[in-house]
C-alpha cells in the first residue's frame, strides 16, 4: 500500500529536531529526511549519491533517460538537453498551445457547471494534449476523445507503487510470471505505441523539411541532435517518454490541487479575481499573452503555495555509494535516502501556521531570507529540474523585476506558465466551491501525489 501525507507528516512532526528518520521495508532501512536545513550537503554529492536500484522498476517504461540514469550517459544527456531548456524562444512558441488547450478544457467545463464534478480527468486530458504538442508537435486530441494513454499512465503508475512495496516480486523473472507483471507488459505497448507513433510522425516531417520553424516542438532539438550526438530513435524515445510522463501528469495533480485549495479558500478566490479583472476587464475569452502574465504576482504566490501544501511529487529517492555526514548523523554507503518534500514544506520553522494557506508566503519580500531548501518542489541542487543551474533561485520566478524571463529552468517555467494561463482562463469565467476539507481527500504518497478519494469542485458562473 502507499504511504498516506498523514504517515508522513506524523512521523515527520515527531522527528523533526533529529532531521531524519528510520522506517523500514521488510528488511531494508530507509532514512527520511525532514529537515531543509543541512540539505545542500545531500544535493551537493552528486558522487556518494545515486538513483538506486528503485529506479529500475521505471526502466522498462522510461528506459534510462534523463530521470532514470546515473553516471556519464546522465551527464551527456543533460550537456545535450540542456541548452534547448534555456531557449526562452521556444518557451514563448508554446504560449499559443497552453492558450487553445487550456479554452478546449473550460469550454467543457460547461457541461458540468452547477454540480460537485471531479474536475481531473479533463484536467489531465488538456495537459496531455499540451504536452503531447509542446514535445512531439502533434495534438494528441486527448480533449476530443477518449485517451488510453491517459488510462495507460495512471495504471502503469499503480502496477510500479504495488510492485515496489511487494519485495517479492521485485526480481524480474517473478515478477514476469505474476499477473500484475502482464498486466505490465500490456500497458507498456499502449504507452510506447503511443508515443512511437507521433515521434515517427514528426520524425518524417523532419526529414522532408516540413516543420513549421515557428513552433518548434522538444523532439524537433532533439532530432536535429540526432547524428552530431549519435542519438538513436530508442535514445529519443526515452526522452520523449520522460518528457510526457513529468510534464502531463504532474501538471494536472498540481493544477487540480491549486483549484481545490482555491475553492476552499474564497478570500483567496476574491483576490485573483480582482488581479485577474483588472489584467483582462471583462473579456473572458482573450488570449494571455506574455504581458499578462508578468503582472499575475498573486496568480504565481497561490500556485507556489499550492505546491507548498500538496506537492506533485512528495519525495525524492537516492542511494549513498559511500559513508556521509547528515546534521550529526552518519548516513552509511547503501542506504536508500529519502528526502520528505511533504514534511519540509510543512517545517514550521520556515512557514508559520504551516497547514495555513497563505500566498503571501511567497511574495518576494517573504522569500529573500528563506532557505532555497525550504521550498523544493522541483527538487534542487545538481539533479534538479533540467536547466537551472547552481545559482537559480529555487523559488523560481519565472520574471525578473525587470519584466524579462528569469534565468530558471524551462520545465519550471514551462509548468508555471501553463498553469498560470490554465487558471487564468478558468477564473474570468468561473467561481468554484468544494465540500471537502483536505483530510478528506486520504493522500497518498505515490510516484505522484494522489488522492484516494475524488476531488469534487463545483463551478458556477462568475455572473450568477
Amino acid at each position: 500500500m502507499p504511504i498516506s501525507r498523514s504517515q508522513v507528516l506524523e512521523s515527520a512532526k515527531k522527528f523533526r529536531d533529529q532531521s531524519v528518520f528510520c522506517i523500514w521495508l521488510c528488511i531494508w532501512p530507509i532514512m527520511v529526511f525532514v529537515n531543509a536545513d543541512g540539505l545542500e550537503i545531500f544535493y551537493g554529492n552528486t558522487k556518494e549519491l545515486i538513483k538506486p536500484l528503485d529506479y529500475k522498476m521505471l526502466e522498462p517504461w522510461l528506459k534510462t533517460g534523463l530521470l532514470t540514469s546515473n553516471g556519464a550517459k546522465w551527464r551527456t544527456r543533460r550537456r545535450i538537453l540542456t541548452p534547448s531548456f534555456h531557449d526562452t524562444n521556444l518557451l514563448n512558441s508554446f504560449l499559443p498551445i497552453f492558450n487553445e488547450q487550456s479554452k478546449i478544457c473550460i469550454s467543457r467545463f460547461e457541461k458540468v457547471v452547477n454540480k460537485p464534478t471531479n474536475l481531473y480527468p479533463y484536467i489531465t486530458a488538456c495537459t496531455l494534449d499540451i504536452i503531447c504538442e509542446a514535445a512531439m508537435g502533434t495534438s494528441s486530441m486527448a480533449q476530443i476523445e477518449n485517451s488510453t494513454y491517459v488510462d495507460a499512465v495512471a495504471k502503469i503508475s499503480d502496477i510500479i507503487i504495488r510492485r515496489w512495496t511487494t519485495p517479492w516480486i521485485w526480481p524480474d523473472f517473478l515478477f514476469k510470471m505474476s499477473s500484475l507483471g502482464r498486466d505490465h507488459d500490456n500497458t507498456l505497448k499502449i504507452l510506447h505505441d503511443y508515443t512511437r507513433k507521433f515521434i515517427n510522425i514528426r520524425t518524417a516531417e523532419f526529414e522532408k523539411n516540413q516543420l513549421n520553424t515557428k513552433r518548434m516542438a522538444f523532439l524537433d532539438t532533439l532530432l536535429t541532435k540526432m547524428h552530431e550526438e549519435r542519438l538513436t530513435m530508442d535514445d529519443i524515445q526515452e526522452e520523449v517518454d520522460t518528457f510526457m510522463f513529468e510534464g502531463h501528469d504532474t501538471t494536472a495533480a498540481a493544477l487540480s490541487f491549486a483549484l481545490f485549495l482555491i475553492a476552499l479558500h474564497p478570500d483567496v478566490q476574491q483576490k485573483l479575481y480582482n488581479e485577474i479583472d483588472q489584467i483582462f476587464s471583462d473579456d473572458v475569452e482573450r488570449a494571455c499573452t506574455m504581458d499578462d502574465l508578468k503582472q499575475m504576482d498573486y496568480l504565481e504566490c497561490v500556485i507556489k503555495e499550492s505546491l507548498r501544501l500538496l506537492p506533485s511529487v512528495p519525495g525524492i529517492l537516492r542511494e549513498a555509494q559511500e559513508d556521509f555526514i547528515y546534521n550529526g548523523h552518519k548516513i552509511l554507503a547503501g542506504t536508500r535516502c529519502v528526502i520528505s518534500i511533504l514534511a519540509i514544506h510543512l517545517d514550521p520553522k520556515y512557514y508559520p501556521e504551516p497547514n495555513k494557506f497563505d500566498p503571501e508566503r511567497f511574495r518576494p519580500e517573504n522569500t529573500a531570507q528563506r532557505s532555497p531548501y525550504a521550498f523544493i518542489p522541483f527538487s534542487a541542487g545538481s539533479r534538479n529540474c533540467i536547466g537551472m543551474n547552481e545559482k537559480t533561485s529555487f523559488l523560481f520566478y519565472p520574471f525578473n523585476h525587470n519584466g524579462k524571463l528569469a534565468s530558471v529552468c524551462l520545465g519550471q517555467r514551462f509548468a508555471l506558465i501553463e498553469e498560470k494561463v490554465f487558471l487564468s482562463t478558468l477564473l474570468r469565467k468561473f467561481s468554484l466551491t468544494t465540500e471537502q476539507k483536505v483530510e478528506d481527500l486520504h493522500l497518498a504518497s505515490e510516484i505522484i501525489l494522489r488522492p484516494t478519494v475524488p476531488i469534487q469542485i463545483t463551478l458556477k458562473y462568475r455572473q450568477e
